[in-house]
C-alpha cells in the first residue's frame, strides 16, 4: 500500500479549495491528486479537526502468541515428527484456542527451523 499524502500537501489542497472560486476537481487536478482524494480530506478535516491520515488497519494477528505459542513450542520440542495437522489439532485441545492449521504452520516458520512435516 503506498504511503499516505503528506499533511503539508493536505492542508495546501484543502486552504487552495476553501478560498473558493475553484471547483474541487480544478484544485485537485492543481495537487495532482484524485477528486475523491480531496473530497476525503475535507470530509476529514470536517469530521476530526485535523489532516493526518488515520491509522492503518492492523490486519489480523495469530492468536498463537505467549502461552500458546509456548505450548505449540513443547509439543514441537516432545513430537518432533509430528506433522502441522498433528500440532495443531493437539494445540486447540490444549489451549482451545480458536485458529487454523495454516497458522500453527506459520508459527513454526516464525519460529526457526523445524522438524515438522507439512504432511495433513
Amino acid at each position: 500500500m503506498p504511503r499516505p499524502y503528506s499533511v503539508d500537501l493536505r492542508e495546501r489542497a484543502v486552504a487552495a479549495f476553501r478560498r473558493g472560486g475553484r471547483t474541487l476537481e480544478e484544485v485537485a487536478a492543481e495537487f495532482s491528486v484524485c477528486d475523491k482524494t480531496l473530497s476525503h480530506w475535507l470530509k476529514l478535516e470536517a469530521e476530526t479537526g485535523r489532516l493526518e491520515p488515520r491509522p492503518r488497519g492492523g490486519g489480523h494477528f495469530s492468536p498463537i502468541q505467549g502461552e500458546v505459542l509456548e505450548t505449540l513450542g513443547r509439543q514441537v520440542r516432545m513430537r518432533p515428527d509430528a506433522t502441522v495437522q498433528e500440532h495443531f489439532e493437539a494445540l486447540v485441545a490444549r489451549t482451545q484456542v480458536h485458529t487454523s492449521r495454516s497458522a500453527v504452520m506459520r508459527a513454526l516458520r516464525r519460529q526457526g527451523p523445524a522438524e515438522v512435516s507439512d504432511d495433513s
